[in-house]
């Protein structure tokens, strides 16, 4: 009976709700995916460390079908999905197909579960439709997660079929410094329940069919928003988004017939042909290992680079009537080039500190560290700007005077597509070729192994308050 009260004092302790790292998959846009195509995307989301994708979806025979597809070749690939429904695309969800599609897909192995074995549901709006998931959660047990901008947190979470919430506040306002405002305002409602934590590199959108085209405040938000998220340790982070070509935010492999919504939509251009944002995934174990662990330590597989800039100058060419900020969201609109700066933006994932230089067109520009991590491990960031500037981009890392990585990037050109310019980003990236420094005494590894035994602290508590009883 002793060992008993002992095993179970042991397994209290350890259910904690783990964090996970999700990334807001388009279905839409894998119309013509092949097993191949997700093979090779969840394979990447594997690799960088992502738990799951969160499927957003309409419903139809033909999605039903896509589905059917993504979850065989997730649980192939021992990979985890789960379903955002989308009230915004397609209109309001019937009740009878939430609790179908739930029905049908949450019973698969590869379903994204809770620590409490429930499966997670999510939403991209829908808030009229509070009432439905009464009725939905008794026809299906879940643990529903809506993201409902429409409703400020503390009316979304007074709902008693709401479970957590996730925000969609993953840029900011202008030519405002991104904060956690936003993320603290949710939390508060929450009072303890699941967050999910939006975090997104950038956004540019052109879509006349949708009446959509703004920019938001990229830059250096891709590293300032995971700092964020290491200091607000939410349950859930979720990428937004892995390949929504359309507004510029996806980190996912470009798919060509994925772009198809550039016609669609009636864009006056593909501007995300030849624009790759897959160095945007190179640092996510490093960082997602970082903020698992409590943000105590993480290891480094590779030192590496990474890079990102406009290849047009705001000035080049014609805006194409883009606006930064949109009246959609009842904000004060302002010209582009107020919100995006004309800057080559660098980051490098080191063991230790190293140096950064950039030139362009050859002429070489003076480039330092604006944010260096603690105790000279982690990742540095910094920018120049261009100064209008057209030509060759190379961004090189040395130690030492040794080289440690270089990007050849893409020219920076006033030669436009249709003589406007294109606000969507290039991103290159490169891995040390140099020899990696060793680590300080105490490896990663070891601080890692010990921060997961431990669990802040949890289990010895378990263990003294055991053994008092026992004895």
């Amino acid at each position: 009976m002793q060992l008993f009260f002992l095993v179970v004092l042991l397994a209290s302790a350890c259910q904690v709700q783990a964090k996970a790292v999700f990334a807001h998959f388009m279905l839409g846009n894998s119309d013509n995916y092949t097993k191949s195509n997700w093979e090779q995307d969840i394979s990447a989301a594997k690799e960088a460390h992502i738990d799951a994708f969160a499927i957003n979806t309409g419903f139809g025979l033909s999605i039903h079908r896509m589905l059917t597809d993504a979850f065989a070749a997730a649980d192939e690939l021992d990979f985890k999905l789960f379903l955002s429904l989308d009230y915004s695309g397609d209109g309001h969800w019937p009740q009878d197909q939430v609790i179908k599609y739930l029905k049908d897909f949450t019973k698969l192995p590869a379903y994204f579960k809770t620590d409490d074995n429930k499966p997670l549901v999510s939403t991209f709006e829908g808030d009229q439709a509070v009432g439905d998931w009464k009725n939905i959660k008794d026809k299906v047990d879940c643990f529903f997660i809506p993201e409902w901008s429409g409703l400020r947190p503390e009316k979304a979470i007074s709902y008693e079929q709401v479970d957590g919430l996730m925000s969609w506040t993953a840029w900011p306002n202008g030519t405002d410094p991104m904060t956690t405002e936003a993320d603290k305002e949710y939390l508060d409602a929450l009072k303890g329940k699941p967050y999910i934590m939006p975090v997104s590199p950038w956004f540019y959108t052109n879509l006349v069919r949708y009446h959509k085209n703004w920019v938001w405040q990229g830059d250096d938000l891709w590293y300032t928003r995971w700092q964020q998220v290491l200091e607000i340790e939410p349950d859930y982070v979720e990428i937004l988004t892995w390949n929504d070509y359309g507004e510029s935010h996806y980190i996912g492999p470009i798919h060509q017939s994925g772009l198809a919504v550039f016609d669609y939509g009636q864009a006056p251009f593909d501007y995300a042909n030849g624009m790759p944002h897959d160095g945007w995934r190179n640092f996510l174990p490093y960082v997602i290992d970082l903020y698992k662990n409590g943000g105590k330590d993480a290891k480094i597989e590779d030192e590496g680079l990474v890079s990102w800039y406009r290849v047009n100058p705001a000035s080049a060419c014609l805006s194409g009537k883009t606006t930064g900020n949109t009246v959609t969201q009842a904000q004060q609109t302002m010209e582009p080039q107020e919100v995006l700066q004309d800057k080559v933006f660098f980051s490098a994932l080191l063991e230790s500190s190293a140096d950064i230089s950039v030139t362009i067109d050859g002429k070489s520009r003076a480039a330092s560290w604006t944010d260096t991590p603690d105790g000279g491990k982690g990742i540095y960031h910094g920018s120049i700007p261009i100064n209008n500037q057209t030509g060759a981009v190379v961004v090189t890392l040395t130690r030492d005077n040794e080289l440690l990585a270089e990007i050849d990037g893409h020219p920076i050109t006033s030669d436009c597509v249709k003589n406007m310019t294109n606000w969507n980003a290039w991103v290159g990236n490169a891995t040390s070729t140099g020899p990696k420094p060793s680590s300080p005494s105490g490896s990663s590894e070891q601080d890692s192994s010990s921060n997961q035994l431990v669990l802040s602290g949890l289990l010895p508590v378990a263990v003294m308050s055991a053994l008092f009883f026992l004895f």
